[in-house]
């Protein structure tokens, strides 16, 4: 009889001792807001090409012919990554830094400004926050920034583009004083008071693309984790991802090793540098410079869940409205969201920023990435991104779905030939 009783005697131990142990993704959640970086280390990872076989071969020779012959035509200058299933078939560096007179060529440790490209990043930040408790996406935005404008908008609004804010970019262009002196992200708000009373729609209501709306989630988790926006980023991100060479500008104190400088170019002029303004006091919206290398790391760090939890990624790639085949692109949260004929969706984003053009596509259901990074603004690299996607699918059976999904190119050309200094809100 003792040993009958013996066995559920510690079977109830096991059970409860078990019930107090933390589970590892609950430990290791519980440490992300600590007084160091985020317990977290992405496993067997390599940023190297690993050609696994006769078609990757292929694959890198096509993509590598398509892309030598459109930079000796002048197409473009920066990095190129492309990877399946979390192996790197092709990476490679074209041109200068300096792009007029060919000095300090791009390596892979080169670090371009991400222009909007920065948003899926604020996005994660916003949802790790989240993800722990610390911040409710569904409050209004108000219950967090106390002199926020407006009471009707919700943090989810914020990271759909449905809040109806006014962009605080034209706003400061023609209000902020000094042009001298940096805008920052807590000026904004005191901005729109004065001069963007008025919602553009009903939140909620519709999409429009709007750079206030990450800059404020920027702030908020600053408000919320108690660091700036870089620090939280660089403990919770940066770090344990080993992004070794991303950072979020700073204004007053910039980096200047390995960054490399962008250029836009005029008929008149030819190619002209561009230089940081007032405008880049903001952050969240833009402001994060990366690599192509880098940037992979993150993009696998999305397929582990213990960095985020795969009902977190859902609601980011969920499109904030359905797609057809008319209206196949949208918005998620930090990403936007684009559906092929066949239904087959994909993430990606783009930017544009005073002299630099970025594109990453995370093609999740495939386990395809694109990583396109350019110093000149005046490139249209959408068709070589489609070559890019089309080469790998004529390898994999073309069932892959397409991955391709460009911006509005011919409304970034208007803007650009009228001399707009800032991206797209397209």
């Amino acid at each position: 009889m003792a040993k009958r009783r013996f066995f559920p005697v510690v079977l109830l131990l096991a059970v409860g001792v078990s019930l107090l142990t933390p589970l590892p993704w609950i430990t290791a959640q519980s440490v992300r807001y600590g007084e160091g970086p985020m317990i977290y280390e992405l496993q067997d990872f390599s940023a190297d090409v690993q050609l696994r076989n006769y078609a990757d071969s292929c694959k890198a020779a096509q993509i590598d012919e398509v892309l030598r012959e459109a930079y000796r035509r002048g197409a473009f200058s920066g990095q190129v990554l492309y990877a399946e299933s979390g192996k790197v078939i092709y990476s490679e560096c074209f041109g200068f830094s300096d792009i007029r007179t060919h000095r300090d060529s791009i390596c892979p440790h080169s670090a371009f400004q991400l222009a909007s490209l920065s948003k899926p990043f604020t996005a994660v930040a916003v949802m790790q926050l989240y993800q722990n408790g610390r911040l409710d996406i569904y409050q209004p935005v108000k219950t967090y920034l106390k002199d926020f404008p407006f009471s009707n908008i919700t943090v989810k609004d914020l990271l759909q583009h449905r809040s109806g804010l006014k962009n605080y970019i034209y706003i400061a262009d023609r209000y902020w004083p000094n042009k001298k002196k940096p805008l920052g992200n807590r000026d904004i708000s005191p901005l729109l008071a004065q001069y963007g009373r008025t919602l553009d729609f009903t939140p909620g209501s519709r999409f429009k693309y709007c750079n206030s709306n990450y800059a404020y989630l920027a702030l908020l988790v600053e408000e919320i984790s108690g660091m700036t926006f870089s620090d939280y980023f660089d403990r919770n991100i940066a770090q344990p991802l080993g992004m070794s060479h991303t950072f979020v500008y700073d204004y007053e104190n910039p980096r200047r090793d390995s960054v490399v400088n962008g250029y836009s170019y005029s008929r008149r002029n030819g190619f002209y540098k561009r230089y940081p303004d007032y405008l880049d006091g903001v952050v969240g919206d833009k402001g994060l410079y990366s690599t192509a290398e880098d940037i992979f790391r993150f993009d696998q760090a999305l397929y582990d869940p213990n960095f985020l939890a795969d009902s977190i990624l859902q609601l980011m790639f969920t499109p904030a409205e359905e797609l057809t085949p008319k209206h196949n692109v949208t918005y998620g949260m930090g990403f936007r969201v684009r559906q092929d004929t066949s239904g087959y969706q994909t993430v990606f984003h783009n930017g544009w920023w005073k002299g630099f053009r970025t594109y990453f596509t995370h093609d999740y259901r495939s386990g395809r990435t694109l990583i396109w990074l350019n110093n000149r603004s005046d490139v249209t690299i959408n068709p070589y991104i489609e070559k890019i996607f089309e080469i790998a699918g004529s390898f994999n059976g073309g069932n892959a779905g397409d991955a391709y999904a460009g911006g509005d190119d011919r409304r970034e050309r208007e803007l650009n030939e009228r001399g707009e200094t800032y991206g797209s809100n397209e």
